[in-house]
Protein backbone atom coordinates (compact mmCIF):
# COMPACT_ATOMS: atom_id res chain seq x y z
CA UNK A 1 0.00 0.00 0.00
CA UNK A 2 2.93 2.53 1.02
CA UNK A 3 4.59 1.32 -2.03
CA UNK A 4 2.03 2.09 -4.17
CA UNK A 5 1.48 6.08 -2.66
CA UNK A 6 5.23 6.65 -2.86
CA UNK A 7 4.93 5.86 -6.49
CA UNK A 8 2.00 8.08 -7.40
CA UNK A 9 3.97 10.54 -5.63
CA UNK A 10 6.97 10.28 -7.93
CA UNK A 11 4.68 10.37 -10.96
CA UNK A 12 3.09 13.39 -9.21
CA UNK A 13 6.51 15.33 -8.62
CA UNK A 14 7.71 14.34 -12.52
CA UNK A 15 4.47 15.46 -13.81
CA UNK A 16 5.02 19.23 -11.79
CA UNK A 17 9.09 19.26 -13.09
CA UNK A 18 7.80 18.46 -16.66
CA UNK A 19 5.12 21.63 -16.33
CA UNK A 20 7.49 23.73 -14.87
CA UNK A 21 10.30 23.03 -16.88
CA UNK A 22 7.69 23.84 -20.67
CA UNK A 23 7.28 26.95 -18.45
CA UNK A 24 10.64 27.75 -18.05
CA UNK A 25 11.36 27.27 -22.13
CA UNK A 26 8.39 29.11 -22.89
CA UNK A 27 9.31 31.64 -20.83
CA UNK A 28 12.66 31.86 -22.51
CA UNK A 29 11.58 31.46 -26.49
CA UNK A 30 9.10 34.60 -25.72
CA UNK A 31 11.97 36.79 -23.94
CA UNK A 32 15.03 36.07 -26.39
CA UNK A 33 13.49 34.35 -29.58
CA UNK A 34 10.21 35.58 -30.44
CA UNK A 35 10.24 38.00 -33.36
CA UNK A 36 9.31 41.34 -32.17
CA UNK A 37 8.64 43.66 -35.93
CA UNK A 38 7.33 47.01 -34.77
CA UNK A 39 7.89 49.39 -37.18
CA UNK A 40 10.90 51.39 -36.51
CA UNK A 41 10.41 55.11 -36.90
CA UNK A 42 13.31 57.23 -37.42
CA UNK A 43 13.77 60.36 -35.10
CA UNK A 44 14.37 62.61 -37.87
CA UNK A 45 13.18 62.84 -41.68
CA UNK A 46 14.72 60.46 -44.00
CA UNK A 47 15.74 61.46 -47.66
CA UNK A 48 13.06 62.85 -49.60
CA UNK A 49 10.84 60.24 -51.35
CA UNK A 50 12.30 59.22 -54.46
CA UNK A 51 8.74 58.76 -56.37
CA UNK A 52 7.38 62.00 -54.80
CA UNK A 53 5.42 64.38 -57.45
CA UNK A 54 4.10 67.52 -57.55
CA UNK A 55 0.33 67.98 -56.65
CA UNK A 56 -0.93 69.08 -59.78
CA UNK A 57 -3.02 72.27 -59.05
CA UNK A 58 -1.91 72.81 -55.21
CA UNK A 59 -1.80 76.30 -54.70
CA UNK A 60 -2.09 76.11 -50.95
CA UNK A 61 0.20 78.02 -48.60
CA UNK A 62 1.58 76.61 -45.45
CA UNK A 63 -0.80 77.28 -42.37
CA UNK A 64 1.02 79.78 -40.35
CA UNK A 65 3.03 77.37 -37.05
CA UNK A 66 3.07 79.14 -33.52
CA UNK A 67 4.26 76.38 -31.52
CA UNK A 68 2.26 73.94 -33.25
CA UNK A 69 1.21 72.40 -36.42
CA UNK A 70 -1.36 71.80 -39.46
CA UNK A 71 -1.59 69.15 -41.44
CA UNK A 72 -3.53 67.90 -44.28
CA UNK A 73 -3.61 64.21 -45.73
CA UNK A 74 -5.52 63.57 -48.81
CA UNK A 75 -5.39 59.54 -49.21
CA UNK A 76 -7.12 56.18 -50.62
CA UNK A 77 -7.85 53.64 -48.42
CA UNK A 78 -7.36 51.27 -50.66
CA UNK A 79 -3.83 49.87 -51.90
CA UNK A 80 -2.56 47.37 -54.33
CA UNK A 81 0.34 45.50 -53.99
CA UNK A 82 1.95 44.02 -56.72
CA UNK A 83 4.44 40.84 -56.30
CA UNK A 84 5.75 40.91 -59.64
CA UNK A 85 6.81 44.37 -59.58
CA UNK A 86 7.85 45.31 -56.07
CA UNK A 87 5.75 47.84 -55.16
CA UNK A 88 2.44 49.32 -53.60
CA UNK A 89 0.19 51.76 -55.75
CA UNK A 90 -1.54 53.68 -53.59
CA UNK A 91 -2.85 57.76 -53.34
CA UNK A 92 -1.24 59.95 -50.66
CA UNK A 93 -0.38 63.29 -50.51
CA UNK A 94 0.70 66.33 -48.55
CA UNK A 95 -0.82 69.14 -49.65
CA UNK A 96 0.71 72.38 -49.79
CA UNK A 97 -2.00 73.66 -46.27
CA UNK A 98 0.06 71.33 -44.38
CA UNK A 99 3.51 72.93 -42.52
CA UNK A 100 5.37 69.59 -41.52
CA UNK A 101 7.49 66.96 -43.92
CA UNK A 102 5.64 63.51 -43.11
CA UNK A 103 7.11 59.63 -43.67
CA UNK A 104 4.40 57.05 -44.21
CA UNK A 105 3.78 53.24 -43.90
CA UNK A 106 2.09 50.60 -44.92
CA UNK A 107 1.47 47.95 -42.09
CA UNK A 108 -0.36 45.06 -41.79
CA UNK A 109 -0.52 43.66 -38.08
CA UNK A 110 2.89 44.83 -37.08
CA UNK A 111 4.88 44.10 -40.24
CA UNK A 112 6.10 46.72 -42.41
CA UNK A 113 5.50 46.66 -45.99
CA UNK A 114 6.73 49.74 -46.94
CA UNK A 115 7.39 53.12 -46.10
CA UNK A 116 7.83 55.82 -47.95
CA UNK A 117 10.55 58.73 -47.84
CA UNK A 118 10.07 62.22 -46.76
CA UNK A 119 6.86 63.78 -48.14
CA UNK A 120 7.49 67.58 -48.50
CA UNK A 121 3.92 69.69 -48.40
CA UNK A 122 2.69 69.70 -51.91
CA UNK A 123 3.99 66.22 -53.12
CA UNK A 124 2.14 63.37 -53.74
CA UNK A 125 3.19 59.73 -54.07
CA UNK A 126 1.83 57.00 -55.89
CA UNK A 127 4.03 53.70 -56.26
CA UNK A 128 6.40 52.82 -53.74
CA UNK A 129 8.89 49.98 -53.75
CA UNK A 130 7.99 47.07 -50.89
CA UNK A 131 10.84 46.64 -47.94
CA UNK A 132 13.10 43.77 -48.70
CA UNK A 133 12.09 40.02 -48.07
CA UNK A 134 7.75 41.38 -48.52
CA UNK A 135 7.02 39.40 -51.48
CA UNK A 136 7.99 36.08 -49.74
CA UNK A 137 5.72 36.27 -46.91
CA UNK A 138 2.56 38.02 -48.78
CA UNK A 139 -0.25 35.87 -50.32
CA UNK A 140 -2.84 36.85 -52.84
CA UNK A 141 -6.08 38.26 -51.57
CA UNK A 142 -7.21 40.66 -49.21
CA UNK A 143 -5.83 42.42 -46.20
CA UNK A 144 -7.00 45.12 -43.73
CA UNK A 145 -4.61 47.25 -42.93
CA UNK A 146 -3.07 50.92 -41.51
CA UNK A 147 -1.43 53.69 -42.59
CA UNK A 148 1.10 55.12 -40.15
CA UNK A 149 2.12 58.49 -40.65
CA UNK A 150 4.85 60.26 -39.06
CA UNK A 151 5.54 63.88 -38.87
CA UNK A 152 8.14 65.62 -39.24
CA UNK A 153 9.52 69.99 -38.81
CA UNK A 154 10.28 71.48 -41.91
CA UNK A 155 13.21 73.03 -40.89
CA UNK A 156 15.33 70.61 -38.47
CA UNK A 157 13.72 67.31 -39.90
CA UNK A 158 12.94 66.50 -36.33
CA UNK A 159 10.00 63.89 -35.39
CA UNK A 160 7.13 65.85 -34.08
CA UNK A 161 5.56 63.53 -31.37
CA UNK A 162 2.02 63.24 -32.54
CA UNK A 163 1.52 60.45 -35.48
CA UNK A 164 -1.68 59.27 -37.46
CA UNK A 165 -3.23 55.72 -38.00
CA UNK A 166 -5.28 55.53 -40.83
CA UNK A 167 -7.21 52.02 -41.74
CA UNK A 168 -6.80 50.56 -44.97
CA UNK A 169 -7.69 47.67 -47.50
CA UNK A 170 -4.79 46.22 -49.07
CA UNK A 171 -5.03 43.74 -52.24
CA UNK A 172 -1.95 41.74 -52.82
CA UNK A 173 -1.60 40.74 -56.76
CA UNK A 174 0.27 38.95 -59.09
Amino acid sequence: MENKERKRNRILILFFLLITMAAICLAVWALFFRDSEKPLVPDYAPETEENAEPIPGDTGEAAPSTGGGSVTITYSNQVKISLAEGTAELMFANPGKSNKDMVMQIIIGETVLAESGRLEPGNQVKTIKLQDGIIDILELGGYDGKFMIYYFDTETGAQEIVNTEMPITITVEE
